[in-house]
């Protein structure tokens, strides 16, 4: 026998499901104050944005797209970015320390000197990016793409990079203390110490 939803009932059903839509006044507010905290960015389309020194701790930037966007010294820690575009950013002495990373678009941001610490990089595309003096301590980076990506001089001590590609990648000089790459995918991999290594090359 068919069930009927009544129009009633359906409009429950919809108020019930969360809506991924982004809230345009905290949008405008990010745009022309660069603060939102707490804020409800989901999915907005930031590409480009001008946002040097923003703050935007515990804002939800869930789908958001911010290719090509100036975030450097921002202040973003414990924000989500979980699956965003932040392609090409700048996001160099940014603080993203706790902050949700997992499934992000990094591809050749810059992120030189940032502050990653505790964050959660999970299947993150990091290809090509710039992470010279990147502070990763204890950060997540299980199964992300470091394909070609500089991480000279970057800190990371106890982070967890089990099935993270470091295809091409370069780490000298990086800080590599209670962690190891064992698990990891290296492929003409520059090593901290100016080894390379072609442990996981087909």
């Amino acid at each position: 026998m068919k069930r009927v939803l009544t129009g009633a009932a359906a409009g429950a059903l919809l108020a019930a499901i969360p809506a991924l839509a982004f809230d345009q006044a905290s949008v405008d507010a990010l745009l022309s104050t660069k603060q939102c905290y707490d804020c409800d960015l989901t999915g907005a389309d930031l590409a480009g944005a001008d946002l040097a020194d923003v703050y935007l701790t515990y804002s939800n930037l869930t789908g958001a797209n911010l290719g090509g966007a100036d975030l450097s010294n921002g202040f973003m820690s414990l924000a989500d970015f979980t699956s965003a575009d932040l392609s090409n950013a700048t996001i160099d002495g940014g603080n993203l320390s706790q902050t949700n990373l997992s499934g992000a678009t990094l591809s050749n941001a810059s992120l030189a000197g940032a502050s990653l610490r505790n964050a959660s990089l999970t299947g993150a595309r990091a290809d090509g990016a710039f992470l010279g003096g990147a502070i990763l301590v204890r950060a997540n980076l299980r199964d992300a793409d470091f394909t070609g990506a500089d991480l000279t001089g970057a800190d990371l001590t106890s982070a967890i990079v089990t099935g993270a590609v470091f295809t091409d990648a370069d780490l000298s000089g990086a800080i590599t203390e209670r962690m190891s790459f064992s698990s990891a995918i290296l492929c003409r991999t520059t090593m901290p110490d100016g080894s390379v290594n072609d442990s996981g090359c087909p």
